[in-house]
């Protein structure tokens, strides 16, 4: 028997950051692909510092070249310096 099972492996973040955009509320990122592609086709502002050093960790964490929270931490700070998510909405 000689069948494939086609299976996806994500890396998950322990909490998903929860955020609130234009075009939707409580958009869930749960992990650094989907913060990769959050940063890369649907960040809504500038992209400054926070971003770049964001983008930076998570595809290192992608690469399994950090842990993986220290990715969602820089992604968690991008958003609050856009406005993306308040100092209170930080979950850890």
């Amino acid at each position: 028997m000689s069948e494939v099972i086609d299976v996806e492996f994500k890396i998950l973040w322990k909490a998903p950051v929860r955020l609130a955009t234009a075009d939707r509320a409580g958009y869930a990122v749960r992990g650094p692909e989907d913060a990769i592609f959050f940063l890369s086709r649907r960040w809504p502002c500038e992209r400054g510092r926070s971003y770049a050093h964001a983008r930076e960790k998570c595809v290192a964490a992608v690469s399994h070249r950090i842990p993986i929270e220290t990715s969602r931490d820089a992604f968690v700070a991008a958003c609050v310096d856009a406005r993306l998510m308040s100092m209170d909405e930080r979950q850890s």
